[in-house]
């Protein structure tokens, strides 16, 4: 599947980039519940020519890589953990990684974002990221700024985890 010039255009024009060498790529579009950015965009090759929504970060890893955005099944923040994050340019400095759901959730345990509490543990840490989302994206909306995002990072509840 090709995504459509204007989508990719419409795509970068919600993307902030940071300064730095290692710095995230923020994307600032939606924001599902799930803390992770959402895209409407026309695939050239779907015949019916819908709208399909898709996770940003993977999109970047596609136009990145030159892939096709269904394969692999998982895009991995193998860097900094941090779902809004489409830092993908085919370099060293990537922040995604194609890979498999079993090393997803195995680098999940590694960070101690999974286990196996029971759901209303999961939840509030699906609610957290939301949050810590939608406070970076705030933080961004204007440009990158370091003191801000370390102010909005800093805003929330100390005992969760940070993105970067």
């Amino acid at each position: 599947m090709q995504f459509t010039a204007d989508d990719i255009d419409r795509f970068w024009s919600y993307v902030v980039k940071g300064p730095k060498a290692t710095d995230c790529w923020i994307w600032t579009g939606a924001i599902g519940d799930d803390g992770y950015g959402r895209f409407w965009a026309i695939f050239e090759s779907d015949a019916t020519a819908r709208p399909r929504v898709v996770r940003p970060h993977r999109m970047a890893w596609a136009l990145a890589e030159g892939q096709s955005i269904d394969v692999p099944p998982v895009v991995e923040h193998v860097v900094c953990d941090n779902p809004i994050c489409v830092r993908a340019d085919g370099t060293l400095l990537d922040h995604l990684e194609g890979s498999t759901q079993a090393a997803n959730l195995s680098r999940i345990a590694q960070r101690g974002r999974r286990g196996a509490i029971g759901y209303r543990s999961r939840m509030r840490g699906k609610e957290a990221m939301y949050r810590r989302s939608l406070a970076l994206r705030a933080a961004v909306a204007d440009g990158w700024d370091d003191d801000r995002i370390a102010r909005a990072l800093a805003s929330l509840d100390e005992n969760q985890l940070v993105l970067f």
